[in-house]
């Protein structure tokens, strides 16, 4: 399965400008300045949508590897059939935008928050956070790191979420160790999410939460699906043989919220590191390998969980 990761860079010299894409996607929803309570007719929908296809079409070739734009084509592709849009049609509204309205930034969609704070705030970085193998940590700092931490552990603690996995030896006697349990919770946020958990082990790594629902919230501020396709947070959980991983990715204003023992944020104890390096900040944050394009985008606190082996 992670043989995809030893494929090498070949277009690292091109910009992937899918977050640009999202972002003119999201504006559309917006003709005047930001108004929450305006939604766009079908007709103007199918045409946001046909322009949100081809801007993705356009920088198809800098995004090859990159999962954050394979996943808006996916979704896109599923919106087109949701809408019974076409495909052909016009890609632009030949509408006045009205100013007589001041903006309304919707408190369930991050990426609506910092479109409303203006070009600087849109600059904001995302951190990466993963958990594989023996295991293997890389943290929102970029510091990765191979520790024991045997037993629970939290890997994330915000008021958005809390993330725990629970890492069993891989040989009786080794220090290494591996995931066997992840539980995720989701946490009440204003009348976005409702709380809800989700838990995998290697016995069974279900496709719904706990309660037997996969979403939960306004809209899709919170859902679960199996793949890798659509928008929103992402959060992924996998089993790789007898063990479970985990990724995520996430605004870092967010992801450092809160203190605490949080192994993405802080990385191990010193006691449990075996090893460790700092990874190239530019290198990673700019690059179109695999490994780094496996962390998905999203956008708080609309969360998406996706599971899959």
């Amino acid at each position: 399965m992670f043989s995809w990761f030893g494929i090498a860079i070949s277009m690292c010299c091109q910009k992937c400008r899918i977050q640009r894409c999202n972002a003119e996607y999201v504006a559309s929803f917006s003709p005047s300045g930001g108004l929450q309570e305006e939604v766009l007719p079908d007709v103007d929908y199918c045409i946001a949508l046909r322009a949100y296809s081809l801007c993705t079409r356009r920088t198809a070739h800098g995004c090859r590897g990159d999962l954050v734009y394979h996943s808006a084509v996916f979704r896109i592709k599923e919106l087109f059939a949701q809408h019974n849009c076409s495909s052909d049609g016009p890609t632009s509204s030949a509408k006045a935008p009205s100013t007589s309205k001041p903006p309304v930034v919707d408190v369930c969609n991050y990426e609506s928050r910092v479109l409303a704070l203006g070009p600087a705030a849109q600059q904001k970085k995302y951190g990466h956070c993963g958990l594989f193998g023996d295991p293997h940590l890389r943290t929102f700092r970029d510091e990765f790191q191979t520790c024991r931490v045997e037993g629970a552990w939290p890997l994330i603690h915000n008021r958005y979420l809390s993330v725990q996995v629970t890492n069993v030896p891989v040989v009786e006697g080794s220090s290494a160790t591996a995931t066997n349990k992840i539980t995720v919770i989701f946490k009440s946020y204003h009348d976005c999410t409702e709380q809800k958990v989700y838990q995998a082990t290697t016995e069974d790594l279900p496709s719904a939460f706990q309660d037997g629902t996969r979403s939960g919230g306004k809209g899709e501020s919170l859902w679960i699906v199996e793949g890798s396709g659509g928008l929103g947070t992402s959060i992924i959980v996998r089993q790789v043989g007898r063990y479970l991983t985990f990724a995520i990715r996430m605004p870092e204003d967010l992801a450092e919220e809160n203190g605490g023992l949080q192994l993405c944020l802080h990385g191990c104890p010193r006691s449990e590191v075996i090893k460790a390096h700092v990874l190239n900040r530019q290198v990673a944050s700019s690059s179109n390998s695999p490994f780094f394009s496996f962390f998905l985008y999203f956008i708080i606190p609309a969360i998406k969980c996706l599971v899959g082996t």
